[in-house]
């Protein structure tokens, strides 16, 4: 069970990661729903290369993580200080897909735009099953 947490997880991050580390190098592809939308439908937040790419290190740097608490890669970290960031990051996706925000978490109060749809269909989700799966890998550590 674990493998298949941390390849969930792995994939998420990675997804997560790949576009946007796209948007912040200039893609468009889905760039139209990658950010929060206020009701009229213009960007309730500015939208920077430079804070998609530090989004895509960030997850990147989580994958990595995932991936020497796991086991699967050598880190030059403490194994409890690996722990205390996976449970750290669970309860930041966890949170962040839960939040009662105006613009995004399941319990978003705009809900009648682009990406309001994108974040409760796909957005959301995936920073739950990001936040429960670290928080299980967390739970079933032994080491």
């Amino acid at each position: 069970m674990e493998t298949a947490v941390v390849a969930a997880c792995s994939a998420v991050l990675l997804l997560g990661a790949g576009f946007h580390v796209y948007w912040g190098l200039g893609g468009r592809l889905g760039a139209g729903v990658s950010l929060p939308q206020r009701e009229d439908g213009s960007p309730a937040v500015k939208e920077t290369a430079a804070g998609a790419l530090l989004v895509g290190l960030v997850l990147a740097l989580v994958f990595l993580l995932v991936l020497g608490f796991a086991g699967l890669i050598q880190l030059p970290v403490a194994h409890w200080l690996l722990k205390t960031a996976i449970i750290l990051w669970s309860a930041i996706f966890t949170l962040r897909a839960l939040s009662w925000s105006r613009y995004f978490g399941l319990f978003k109060r705009v809900k009648n735009t682009r990406f309001a749809k994108y974040d409760s269909l796909l957005y959301s989700p995936s920073c739950l099953l990001l936040g429960l799966g670290l928080f299980l890998l967390a739970l079933r550590d032994t080491a």
